[in-house]
């Protein structure tokens, strides 16, 4: 059974952790029909949208609009612009940059946080927040490539459920794992084993999803800024 549904995934979940909507500890305290298994899916799918970008996969990409700057180097130690309310990851690295010039061309060079004393064309992203190096200037018009969060499952349509199909039953599976400390979860300790089972098996299957070419994985070094000449 393809999960193409939002129904289905629910179904799913409930299935894994050997419960039903209708499980009145699910609604004891107030929640609706559905309300905890939307909750579970929503951080697990968010959970499996990591893992699967450290597996390489490259979607759920999105160009934010033009970045406006608040702050000064003055009061502030810098200029900022609050990051997109989806925001999950930026899409780029210390060799390529997250920040886009209108045509497309990369716009300063990422650096930790905890080099916030540096000047000019730098970019590190605190809290929600992205921040510029001291006395940068950018373009006028600067745009953050990067990787968004999945919508809420609460109140989602089938057709906004945003994974590629054959890794889907990653979602459910992440989503039980993070529920298996619930005491509303029957089953004790075999049923968490059997969770853990389920989301080893889920992760293998979804890796190949992630990687859809035969290129290896490859770690990259740091880019090298040289202080001489």
């Amino acid at each position: 059974m393809e999960l193409d549904t939002v129904d289905k995934h629910r179904e799913a979940f409930y299935r894994l952790v050997g419960t039903e909507s209708d499980d009145p500890a699910l609604t004891d305290r107030g929640e609706e029909t559905d309300e905890v298994v939307d909750l579970y899916l929503t951080r697990g799918c968010r959970v499996a949208q990591r893992w699967m970008l450290k597996m390489g996969y490259d979607g759920w990409r999105e160009r934010s609009s033009v970045l406006s700057w608040s702050g000064t180097d003055a009061a502030d130690g810098g200029r900022y612009s609050d990051l997109p309310s989806d925001f999950l990851r930026a899409f780029g690295n210390q060799r390529v940059s997250a920040l886009r010039e209108a045509d497309g061309r990369p716009w300063g060079v990422e650096m930790s946080a905890e080099d916030d004393f540096r000047r000019g064309s730098f970019y590190y992203i605190r809290g929600e927040q992205l921040w510029i190096g001291h006395s940068a200037v950018p373009p006028g018009a600067l745009y953050l490539a990067y990787h968004y969060r999945h919508p809420k499952w609460e109140g989602l349509t089938d057709n906004d459920i945003d994974f590629p199909m054959e890794a889907r039953p990653l979602i459910v599976a992440e989503a039980a794992n993070l529920a298996k400390e619930e005491n509303w979860l029957p089953g004790g300790p075999e049923m968490e084993r059997k969770i853990e089972r389920a989301r080893a098996r889920a992760r293998e299957e979804a890796r190949d999803v992630a990687r859809p070419t035969k290129q290896p994985r490859q770690m990259r070094q740091s880019r090298r800024v040289g202080n001489r000449w």
